[in-house]
């Protein structure tokens, strides 16, 4: 996290006269967006990002039916691996646009509110390996990692206790149903009612 505070304070300096400044500025507003990718694998140097989700959250209200989806075009990068966690198929992506199509319609889209998501930093590795050739930039949003969020809700209730953090112990927890698993829309919305509803514990 301190490498990437330091990046974000670089790359703010960098870009203080670019189209890109406003992504840097305070966000002084009441939203978050919940974003989530899909990728071929877990590898950050070779794999690829087959899909981009976010979904916006204002106070305790998910807008589910303004969320944001693209599927990319790296049907090359398609293995049977990726297709049976995803369920995500080459003629699925017939319709899919190019990656960096897709990134800025998600930086647009999320502007420079803060970015919520379950294991957020290995979504971030992967978009920074898109956003720095094309922008010359890391996403300088202030982020919010859900497993984080839920830890300090349950110690804050039980100082003893030690969470389990896994996503579905989460949702478990929570009482709430696993929402098209695999999928960023699926995903990034699941995160999203997980978040309201640690919100909404006292």
């Amino acid at each position: 996290m301190l490498v990437r505070t330091l990046k974000r304070l670089a790359d703010r300096y960098k870009h203080r006269d670019s189209a890109h400044q406003h992504l840097f500025e305070p966000y002084r507003g009441h939203e978050v967006i919940s974003i989530d990718c899909e990728m071929t694998g877990l590898d950050v140097k070779q794999d690829e990002i087959i899909s981009l989700a976010a979904v916006r959250i204002e106070g305790h209200q998910i807008h589910s039916g303004e969320a944001f989806e693209a599927k990319v075009d790296h049907r090359d990068r398609l293995g049977a691996d990726s297709i049976v966690i995803h369920h995500i198929r080459k003629m699925d992506l017939e319709d899919a646009v190019p990656m960096e199509t897709a990134l800025m319609a998600l930086i647009e889209f999320i502007g420079n509110r803060p970015i919520l998501g379950y294991n957020l930093q290995f979504d971030l590795k992967f978009l920074d390996r898109y956003t720095q050739p094309l922008l010359g930039l890391s996403l300088p949003n202030r982020t919010i990692e859900l497993a984080d969020v839920y830890r300090q809700k349950v110690v804050s209730r039980q100082p003893d206790a030690v969470p389990h953090l896994g996503f579905e112990a989460i949702l478990e927890d929570l009482d709430l149903p696993v929402f098209g698993r695999h999928t960023a829309l699926g995903d990034a919305t699941t995160v999203a009612m997980a978040y309201v509803k640690l919100m909404q514990r006292s």
